[in-house]
């Protein structure tokens, strides 16, 4: 089973609006609000709102609203892109995820084509803050040369990429981390402030448990499972490099399927 990231995200969105969440679209934070050790709201454009828990799930701008408390978190902008083939004989809904483990090239059907993409040796990064304060993830540059060029390396295992018209070539920003693994929880830099970002490609996919989880430890003071393995505290206190983090953080995201 398929489903499409932005109706998902909708849902998200609906679902809260639906249980009272109020929701403020297209309103950026400009400030964290820190009293002491405490959080205590957060600043936007169009005015504070005071909270005791804020939580940063602002994906590829995750560093940029930590930072605006004064909160190093050590993940990186990373760029993904794929294409999306016009319609195709035999490219049935129930067709199962095609992965070239040595290549990390990946094919699932979509739409009636095939929606395939890479995870390539040497990943392009972001700073969010070069983008420009209205920037979108739709803005994010792509450049097909790079599909193109793994097309050619899995054309006996999958000649139908280099064969196939496309239909849509679009990008995404996930957040990558130095281990692979999420950063999910409060930080001891702040009490009251959260993280729920790291996703390292695969947040949507994981992302109702890791609202359940987070949702139970907010309220709980505790959360429901042993989540201390997703701890940003596991990276010490943020004196790591940043050609280290992003050393490492290559190594991950082009060994998404497992070193081969």
């Amino acid at each position: 089973m398929y489903f499409d990231p932005a109706q998902l995200a909708i849902g998200f969105a609906r679902g809260a609006g639906a249980h009272g969440a109020t929701l403020l679209p297209h309103t950026a934070v400009t400030r964290v609000l820190i009293e002491g050790d405490q959080v205590t709201g957060v600043e936007t454009e169009n005015g504070r709102i005071w909270a005791p828990i804020v939580v940063d799930a602002a994906g590829a701008w995750t560093r940029q609203v930590a930072e605006l408390g004064g909160i190093r978190i050590p993940i990186v902008p990373t760029a993904q892109q794929l294409f999306i083939t016009e319609p195709l004989p035999g490219a049935d809904a129930d067709l199962p995820m095609a992965r070239v483990m040595d290549a990390a090239v990946y094919m699932r059907p979509c739409d009636g084509g095939f929606l395939w993409g890479v995870y390539k040796e040497d990943p392009r990064f972001f700073d969010m803050n070069t983008l420009g304060d209205t920037s979108q993830i739709k803005d994010m540059p792509l450049d097909a040369g790079v599909l193109w060029r793994y097309a050619e390396d899995v054309k006996q295992q999958l000649p139908i990429l280099l064969k196939a018209r496309v239909r849509e070539h679009r990008g995404g920003i996930p957040t990558t981390t130095a281990d692979g693994q999420h950063i999910v929880g409060p930080t001891p830099a702040a009490r009251g402030f959260f993280f729920a970002s790291g996703c390292n490609v695969a947040g949507l996919s994981i992302s109702p448990a890791i609202g359940e989880a987070l949702a139970a430890w907010i309220v709980d003071g505790t959360p429901p499972i042993d989540l201390a393995p997703l701890s940003s505290t596991r990276f010490g206190t943020g004196s790591w490099s940043e050609d280290e983090l992003k050393r490492q953080a290559a190594w991950q995201y082009r060994h998404f399927y497992g070193a081969v």
